[in-house]
């Protein structure tokens, strides 16, 4: 009887247990256990250095550039920053023309389609999928040469801080003048890591994180300013969700991707500029802000 009665009670407790487990709120501030760590690392790598330096070179030798340089890298991604001084320019490839003169290589069509390959033949220096490159403009410099500049959109969500574009400013004899790329190598392992189900900050939510907070930025003369969110007049509006990089200094260095809400504030009649703030969607951290760009006028776009 004594056993029989200590087998109930041994159920009971069990059922107990398993109903506490069931009930117990998942701890949201840890990843699931098939969930990646947040945020998302990038680090800097001396193999992604040494694959791009390897196309650079690659690339100045099929176009007959000699003794040409090691170019400026962005640091982490190992993007390129900037074109070194050659001994002759790189070129974008010819499209169009025949040998009896006639030439369309000067077409709207061609000269996209130039830069197309272009892109594609140099992808892995300039840190880009050509899947995911979408040009936005093509703008004369003043110069006579133009500039096109281009998106990189690997991921859901559109990217900040800087980062995911790319520009090639040519001459009208094709010589490329400038070249450089913010874009994100490893771009798909990113982009799975980030929308793997995470639980996101209603917009609400994240507006109301900024209470009392200091938010930093730089203004146009470039000194750093800090206001708490109390002081700021005017008003609070969450844009979207967007890919918000932070650098992170170290051994090695890297950046650090949050999804992050953008978050617009209007600078009123004060002394406050207008800002966009951007607040961490999965943990309500402030990550930075800027001032809002005016908007552009007299840009020919082309998409």
């Amino acid at each position: 009887m004594r056993t029989f009665v200590w087998m109930i009670v041994g159920a009971v407790c069990a059922a107990l247990c398993c109903a506490c487990a069931v009930s117990r709120a998942p701890d949201a501030g840890r990843p699931r256990a098939n969930e990646p760590a947040y945020p998302i690392l990038l680090a800097a790598s001396d193999e992604r250095r040494e694959q791009a330096l390897a196309v650079w070179a690659t690339l100045t030798a099929e176009q007959g550039i000699t003794n040409a340089p090691a170019p400026e890298l962005q640091p982490v991604t190992a993007t390129l920053g900037a074109l070194p001084p050659l001994s002759s320019p790189l070129q974008l490839p010819k499209i169009g023309g025949d040998e009896e003169g006639a030439n369309d290589a000067d077409t709207e069509e061609a000269i996209r389609e130039s830069l197309r390959r272009f892109i594609a033949g140099a992808a892995p220096l300039l840190g880009v999928d050509p899947r995911y490159v979408t040009l936005t403009e093509i703008i004369d410099d003043g110069s006579g040469a133009k500039s096109a500049r281009y998106l990189h959109k690997p991921f859901l969500y559109p990217v900040r801080g800087g980062f995911g574009t790319l520009e090639i400013t040519f001459t009208p004899d094709r010589r490329v003048t400038r070249l450089s790329s913010t874009a994100i190598p490893d771009a798909e392992r990113i982009a799975r890591a980030l929308t793997s189900g995470r639980q996101l900050l209603r917009p609400e939510d994240a507006v109301k994180s900024l209470a009392g907070r200091t938010v930093a930025y730089t203004d146009a003369a470039g000194r750093e300013q800090a206001y708490t969110s109390a002081g700021l007049a005017g008003e609070f509006a969450a844009r979207e969700i967007v890919v918000y990089p932070v650098r992170r200094d170290g051994a090695p260095p890297t950046l650090a991707f949050h999804l992050a809400w953008e978050i617009a504030v209007s600078g009123g009649s004060g002394a406050t500029p207008s800002l966009l703030i951007y607040v961490d969607a999965v943990t309500g951290e402030t990550l930075g802000a800027i001032v809002q760009s005016p908007p552009q006028s007299g840009d020919v776009s082309e998409k």
